[in-house]
């Protein structure tokens, strides 16, 4: 079949853990239990120098194929970037995250991506929203009183170690309302002698990808101004502190599959698609279950890799680990995978000229910056 073809060529992801053996090298440092193996070039590196304080700073989209496009304009992200890893799948912010702060693969939490069809809800909630992705539904505090997580930070303070995060104008702690902001916020909190933990989340490089593209000729000149604020903050930070710059993913200019307007396959579908655009749960009504799959494919297989239920549940594609019991309602009866910068669309979400969560490289590979070397 097409989609064995597809596999051998390494279209897919990987072994889907870098950013996870990033957050293993992390809590090795602190003595926190870890479930993956450390990241052997970020342990060495806080070994070597016993650093007070740590900061784990994430740009949201700031992926390795953009950075690869703009050397000239990243200096000092250049400077300090030692390598490339993968991140989990999907290569989207909700799993991403939620993976480097907990430790655990997407599988294990359930935060599987942007939206997931809860069925006590009979809804597609956002998860970082509490909202409905297609209708009206509020449900507040529902995604994490429903999959609940401790993240490191709740972590360590429960241990005594003294740690923060800062975050865009929404964060309920040290909410910034810009980047500069961000910057000068992280620097003070880090200059606190009983300080030992940062994480300082950035999402508004992610969110100018999805309105603009990667492709945008905006693009260097916005990495520009954060290499250089970047750079202007470490002349500012204290010697014993060190800094870690990640990505969540990468993105990719966005070509768009209307679903909703296809007659045939949407008359197949028993709830809109969820978790994401480029990474879709699909829901299939029960008499339409033996059409789909040749139907999905006729019209669609060179774009996606279509997988059963049974195939996701027998993969490690959302990571490794025990399956969060809600795992298999998650994943619907089929995943569709993006493989080329199609998408596939329903209703909302059609404006985007950047996205990401899909199964090519050029979302998944993010870099590992440390600084100091």
């Amino acid at each position: 079949m097409g989609i064995s073809k597809k596999r051998e060529k390494g279209i897919f992801p990987g072994k889907n853990k870098g950013i996870l053996e990033v957050s293993s090298a992390i809590r090795h440092y602190y003595g926190l239990e870890c479930a993956y193996e450390p990241d052997p070039d970020v342990s060495a590196w806080l070994e070597k120098n016993a650093f007070r304080c740590v900061i784990v700073f994430l740009i949201d989209g700031m992926g390795s194929s953009i950075l690869d496009a703009h050397k000239e304009e990243t200096p000092f992200i250049h400077k300090y970037r030692i390598k490339d890893t993968e991140t989990v799948f999907p290569p989207t912010t909700t799993a991403a995250t939620t993976a480097l702060l907990t430790g655990k693969s997407p599988k294990e939490t359930g935060w599987l991506g942007w939206n997931q069809h809860f069925s006590e809800k009979n809804d597609q909630i956002i998860l970082f929203r509490d909202i409905s992705q297609y209708g009206e539904g509020c449900y507040p505090g529902f995604a994490r009183g429903t999959l609940p997580v401790t993240v490191i930070f709740e972590e360590l303070n429960k241990k005594g170690i003294k740690a923060d995060s800062v975050w865009p104008f929404f964060g309920r702690t040290n909410a910034c309302d810009s980047y500069q902001e961000m910057i000068e916020t992280t620097a003070t909190l880090a200059k606190d002698p009983e300080m030992r933990f940062l994480y300082v989340y950035w999402d508004a490089f992610d969110t100018f990808l999805h309105r603009n593209g990667p492709s945008s000729p905006m693009t260097g000149k916005i990495l520009k101004e954060i290499d250089e604020e970047l750079a202007k903050m470490t002349s500012e930070l204290p010697g014993d502190t060190g800094m870690i710059v990640l990505a969540d993913h990468s993105q990719v200019d966005a070509v768009h599959y209307h679903l909703d307007e296809d007659a045939e396959l949407n008359a197949c579908l028993l709830y809109p698609p969820s978790i994401e655009q480029r990474a879709a749960a699909l829901f299939i009504r029960p008499e339409k279950k033996d059409i789909f799959p040749e139907l999905f494919r006729r019209k669609l297989g060179d774009a996606f890799v279509l997988y059963s239920k049974e195939e996701v549940l027998n993969s490690n594609l959302f990571g490794e680990g025990e399956a969060h019991p809600r795992f298999a309602e998650f994943i619907g009866d089929y995943l569709a995978v993006a493989i080329t910068p199609l998408q596939l669309d329903y209703g909302v979400g059609t404006a985007v000229k950047g996205n990401h969560a899909g199964g090519m490289e050029e979302e998944r590979i993010i870099p590992v910056i440390l600084y100091p070397q």
